[in-house]
C-alpha cells in the first residue's frame, strides 16, 4: 500500500480533528464535575462556581449593598484564616515526605503529624463553617434559606471544596479501585 501526501494530510486531519473533539469533551466533562448543583425556589439548577463565589453569592442571594460589604469582609478574614490552615496543611504533608524517607519507620513522629494533620483539617472545616453561619446572620429569612439550599449541596456534591480549590484525592481513589479489583 502506497501512501500519498494527500492520504497522510487526511490521516492527519482526522487525527487533530478526534483530538479536539475529545479535548472539548474532556473539558467540559471536568467543568460539570467541578460545579456543584442546587435548585432554586422555581426548582431551577443553580450551579455553584469554584470561583469568584462572592458574585454567585450576591447575584444568587439578591445582596443589598450593606450585605455585600459584610460578605466581602467575612470572605476576606475566612480566605486569609484557611489560606493559613491549608499551608499548614501543606507543610505537615512535606514533613510526613521527608519521615517517610527515613531508613527506620519513627512511629512516635507519624503518629504526632498525622493528629496534626487531622486537627488541622479540623480547624479548616470549623472555620469554612464558621464563615456561612457568619454569612446566614446578615439574611433576611428566604436568602437564609437559600444559603442553607447553597451549602447543603455543597456539602453533598462529592466534587471539591468550593472556596480553596483543594483537588480531590484521585490517587486514593484509584488505590481503593485498584486493591477492589485485586480482590475479585
Amino acid at each position: 500500500m502506497r501512501l500519498t501526501v494527500k492520504t497522510i494530510l487526511f490521516l492527519a486531519v482526522l487525527l487533530l480533528l478526534g483530538t479536539n473533539i475529545a479535548t472539548v469533551v474532556t473539558y467540559q466533562n471536568h467543568l460539570n464535575n467541578e460545579q456543584a448543583l442546587i435548585t432554586n425556589e422555581e426548582g431551577e439548577v443553580i450551579a455553584v462556581p469554584e470561583r469568584q463565589t462572592g458574585r454567585f453569592f450576591r447575584d444568587t442571594l439578591n445582596l443589598n449593598h450593606e450585605q455585600q460589604k459584610v460578605f466581602r469582609d467575612y470572605r476576606r478574614q475566612y480566605h486569609r484564616n484557611a489560606n493559613q490552615i491549608l499551608s499548614d496543611l501543606q507543610q505537615i504533608r512535606s514533613n510526613m515526605t521527608n519521615l517517610l524517607s527515613q531508613p527506620k519507620l519513627n512511629t512516635s513522629g507519624m503518629e504526632k503529624m498525622a493528629s496534626r494533620l487531622g486537627q488541622k483539617h479540623a480547624e479548616l472545616k470549623t472555620e469554612t463553617f464558621t464563615y456561612y453561619y457568619n454569612l446566614r446572620s446578615v439574611l433576611d429569612s428566604n436568602q437564609q434559606m437559600m444559603l442553607e439550599q447553597i451549602f447543603e449541596s455543597m456539602l453533598n456534591d462529592k466534587a471539591t471544596y468550593p472556596h480553596h480549590g483543594a483537588p480531590r484525592n484521585r490517587g486514593v481513589q484509584r488505590g481503593r479501585m485498584h486493591r477492589n479489583q485485586q480482590k475479585e
